[in-house]
């Protein structure tokens, strides 16, 4: 009587089997892997090329709030020497003691007041355009951090 033999698959083709499947396997997830390696590279170009955006509106606004001060700043001078001009011409002009007296006082006062008024507004220019130059950074890397925060699927 013959037997029917069950035709078994050699050793050798169930280890070439699994080693494939394996393989294959292990290709996809090294596959997986890259693509998400490349994106995160694609991620990082986008975020570098946005900051240094945000880096360059950040110094064109203080450009121009260095210019706005510098305004104040000239404008300030060129009134003081005037303002300094006319008080000696008075001094000069001055018919008493008492007289020169009281133009020196009010000329001090003035002058006082006027670099009181002079260093208020300086300050508030510059703390406008800080705080309007610091935004576009901030906010960018505010973005940069969440995005490279979150975890790589």
């Amino acid at each position: 009587m013959a037997v029917k033999s069950k035709a078994a698959k050699p050793e050798t083709t169930e280890v070439t089997d699994t080693a494939t499947e394996t393989i294959k396997a292990t290709t996809e997830q090294v596959k997986g892997k890259i693509d998400q390696a490349l994106k995160a590279f694609e991620e990082a170009g986008s975020v570098s090329k946005e900051t240094y955006e945000a880096f360059v509106s950040s110094f064109n606004i203080t450009v121009k709030g260095i210019e706005g001060v510098t305004a104040e700043s000239a404008a300030y001078a060129k009134k003081s020497v005037e303002d300094f001009v006319a008080a000696s011409k008075a001094v000069v002009g001055a018919k008493s003691l008492r007289e020169v007296v009281d133009l020196q006082n009010d000329f001090t006062k003035a002058a006082f007041d006027a670099f009181l008024a002079y260093t208020n507004k300086v300050g508030e220019l510059t703390v406008a355009f800080t705080q309007e130059a610091v935004e576009p950074v901030s906010r960018q890397l505010g973005t940069a951090f969440k995005k490279f925060a979150q975890p790589v699927a």
